[in-house]
């Protein structure tokens, strides 16, 4: 995909990953819809970095939990855009409990959010794009998904689900849309956790690579994937190898 001029929705485009996206996007030519739930700020910050890079750039603010109205959000981007080219699928939320200790209003608000919404979104993504013209989707999955365990049991499953759809949608959608997804380990910062020395945290969790990984990181890959156009329905883990040992 040739970047300069293309158009892309970031969801979750003001904080962590999405800014870096959002960033990365936009030093390559690319207009950039920045979504975002509460970080209005964060979002302006970004808005204005992307300004800076000679692109078009406007902030949307919208409440993923709401997923079956998302085709507004769409809609509000193609009216002051024009067609949205690329999709990153990045919001979502981390609701911590195990299965038993989990509530209803937990499992709600992860699937309407990690899951339900970036469904919503691809319908809608799909049914603007041109057909003469070529889309890219990338999905935010978890590379901590690769492996069972009992923690965040809500968020866990819609992450699971979400590489799944990534799959079905590749088949579906091609050869006019491509479809992927990165699954990245721990990243730096983490919030609420900026505490923590990193160093050791790569050793307990025997990361091989040593080392955290960084929102920079996702988005370089990212693009890697948004450049190719004989790539659909892979999911690239970026977790440092803890996934292999």
């Amino acid at each position: 995909m040739e970047f300069r001029g293309k158009t892309a929705l970031v969801t979750g485009g003001g904080i962590r990953l999405g800014r870096a996206i959002v960033g990365a996007l936009a030093q390559k030519g690319v207009n950039v819809a920045i979504h975002y739930n509460s970080s209005k700020d964060a979002a302006r910050e970004v808005k204005q970095d992307a300004l800076n890079c000679c692109v078009d750039a406007e902030i949307f603010q919208f409440d993923l939990s709401d997923f079956a109205r998302v085709d507004q959000l769409v809609q509000d981007v193609f009216e002051r855009m024009g067609p949205i080219d690329i999709l990153i699928n990045n919001a979502g939320n981390y609701k911590r409990g195990t299965g038993l200790k989990t509530t209803q209003e937990a499992v709600e608000a992860s699937f309407n959010v990690n899951l339900f919404s970036p469904w919503w979104l691809i319908k809608a993504f799909a049914a603007q794009l041109p057909s003469d013209r070529q889309g890219k989707i990338v999905n935010i999955c978890d590379a901590g998904i690769f492996r069972t365990a009992t923690d965040h049991f809500a968020y866990r499953l819609t992450k699971k689900a979400l590489c799944e759809m990534t799959r079905m949608f590749a088949l579906e959608l091609a050869p006019n849309i491509t479809v992927n997804a990165v699954a990245p380990g721990i990243m730096m910062p983490l919030a609420g956790f900026e505490h923590l020395d990193m160093d050791a945290v790569a050793e307990k969790r025997r990361i091989p690579l040593d080392r955290i990984g960084s929102p920079e990181i996702i988005a370089e890959n990212v693009m890697h994937i948004l450049s190719q156009d004989f790539m659909t329905g892979s999911i690239i883990k970026i977790d440092g190898g803890e996934n292999i040992v």
